[in-house]
């Protein structure tokens, strides 16, 4: 499995050509991760990140991990999951001891670390830095959709860094790997739940590596340690809390019969949807350059078994994509580096490339194509570039939330069971709990077992019995925003009366004198 590293030879003395490539590469590097930064810097709506703090700040304050929900009047009891919770600590602490600007440190700054590893492991697979350039950008055009403040962002670096390590260990590199592996699926267990999604991938990888040595007679050299190391990590991801029902967990969240047609990430991407574009390209790419270049391109079984098991995700949901973006792209540009090495027809082209100063002279149109996509980034997205003071309330989309209305909630208006939207209750458990639990949030799991989940999506599409619904709840107070079908619903509706409008979002409670129905009582 495993090649022995050959002697180093004598490095020879670099000439001014190459010490201005090498110097001209790095800029390139440079700028290809401050396009990342750029990328990353998506405005996402920070929807989870405030129920998530607020838990670990219950975690730190209690000394203990919550087992049953404590921030909604509706599931209040329900056994709940904290699967999570060392980020979840971590945002406790982010949220209240750093300034607002330094959050977008763990949304930009680990989206240019994964993409880094990326670029890095492109660059290893390929032997080109300018592929490992391309792996990393494409890899982040599919990210940025999902470079959030959310625990998953510690999943995309470790699942990089697994695989670019276990391609180490293929080298005969990183020796001690499977007796690592354990140590890290374990932190990654209480970091976050795609730790079963990384543990699946690295043991199809190395499934993959096991039947090709059998079925082409190579090397088992390093194999058996590597499958013991596996195999000691998935008994080790039961070091979290919640035990081996990490394994379960995933399920459960899914369990739901509609979840996936409600919340956008789960929805199968499409080519309407410009945004999945990034991916599909990169899927049709893979295909079509791996089939032309077969072996040449050095992708093993391991490696095509975790391309398809990615690839098969994404297609069924397109939070998946952003996995199968850096999964994949290492291993386009290293097609793409077997077709250029081995197309006879382009052998001229190769040999205008071996001289240094060609090679230096060359990388001045990749930086200048670089700087003109940093400048596109820029201004097709509308970033406030030049104020780095906005960059926060800028990338998570802080002017979508409640917040006038919040602060007339913090000084005791509209007392009484309140319904608000689904992608607002985290955002309310931060500001309001406990003086004002939520009707639902984003934990949707928590919420099967009484129906809220089956009744928020009945009321905020305003589909037939919402009324009742709201009624049957016992609901006094709807904070939705005003821009929803709801907000003209309950306008048209006897018995609410409009209370507050703010730039975003608008309150309504009960009008007792206009109700023609008799009071009822509150239900969980």
């Amino acid at each position: 499995m495993t090649t022995a590293p050959s002697p180093a030879a004598e490095p020879a003395p670099l000439s001014a050509a190459d010490i201005a490539a090498r110097a001209l590469l790095g800029l390139c590097i440079v700028l290809a991760l401050v396009i990342v930064f750029f990328l990353s810097l998506n405005p996402i709506s920070i929807t989870d990140f405030w129920w998530q703090a607020k838990t670990g700040e219950l975690i730190v304050r209690n000394g203990s991990i919550p087992r049953l929900d404590p921030f909604s009047w509706t599931a209040k009891g329900e056994p709940w999951v904290v699967h999570e919770w060392l980020a979840e600590v971590f945002f406790y602490f982010a949220a209240t001891r750093l300034p607002d600007w330094m959050l977008l440190g763990y949304k930009c700054g680990l989206g240019v670390l994964a993409c880094g590893l990326v670029l890095v492991r492109g660059w290893a697979r390929s032997g080109s830095v300018v592929l490992g350039i391309v792996a990393a950008l494409w890899a982040a055009f599919i990210l940025r959709n999902y470079t959030d403040l959310r625990p998953q962002m510690f999943s995309f670096v470790l699942l990089v860094g697994v695989l670019l390590a276990l391609d180490e260990y293929r080298a005969g590199r990183l020796e001690r790997l499977p007796w690592a592996l354990p140590v890290v699926f374990a932190l990654w267990a209480n970091l976050h739940g795609g730790v079963v999604v990384g543990l699946v991938l690295v043991g199809l990888w190395v499934a993959g590596e096991a039947l090709s040595a059998w079925l082409f007679d190579e090397s088992k050299e390093g194999l058996s340690e590597l499958v013991l190391g596996v195999a000691v990590s998935c008994v080790a991801v039961a070091l979290n809390p919640n035990g081996f029902r990490v394994y379960t967990y995933p399920f459960e969240v899914l369990g739901h019969p509609e979840v996936m047609d409600y919340i956008t990430e789960w929805y199968a991407p499409t080519s309407r949807n410009i945004a999945m574009r990034p991916f599909l390209t990169l899927l049709l790419a893979c295909l079509g350059t791996l089939a032309v270049a077969r072996g040449a391109a050095g992708v093993r079984l391991g490696d095509a078994l975790v391309l398809c098991a990615s690839g098969y995700a994404a297609l069924m949901a397109q939070r998946n994509t952003a996995t199968f973006g850096l999964v994949a792209a290492p291993l386009l540009v290293a097609g793409l580096a077997a077709l250029w090495r081995d197309a006879a027809p382009l052998e001229r082209v190769r040999e205008l490339f071996r001289p240094a100063a060609l090679r230096a002279a060359a990388l001045l149109p990749l930086l200048c194509g670089l700087a003109l996509l940093l400048v596109w980034v820029v201004r097709h997205y509308q970033i406030p570039w030049s104020r780095p003071g906005t960059w926060y309330e800028y990338g998570t989309a802080m002017a979508s939330f409640p917040r006038d209305a919040v602060r007339k909630m913090q000084d005791g208006a509209w007392e009484g069971p309140l319904y608000n939207d689904y992608e607002w209750g985290g955002y309310l458990i931060w500001k309001l709990y406990p003086t004002h639990p939520v009707f639902i949030d984003g934990r949707a799991e928590v919420y099967y077992p009484s129906k809220v989940f089956d009744d928020e999506m009945r009321i905020h599409r305003v589909a037939d019995g919402w009324h009742e619904a709201l009624d049957r709840r016992g609901v006094e107070v709807v904070l939705t925003n005003r821009f929803e079908p709801l907000a003209a619903a309950l306008s048209r509706t006897p018995g609410w009366k409009r209370a507050f409008d703010g730039p975003v979002e608008v309150v309504f409670v009960r009008d007792a004198e206009e109700s023609e129905l008799p009071p009822l009582p509150m239900l969980r």
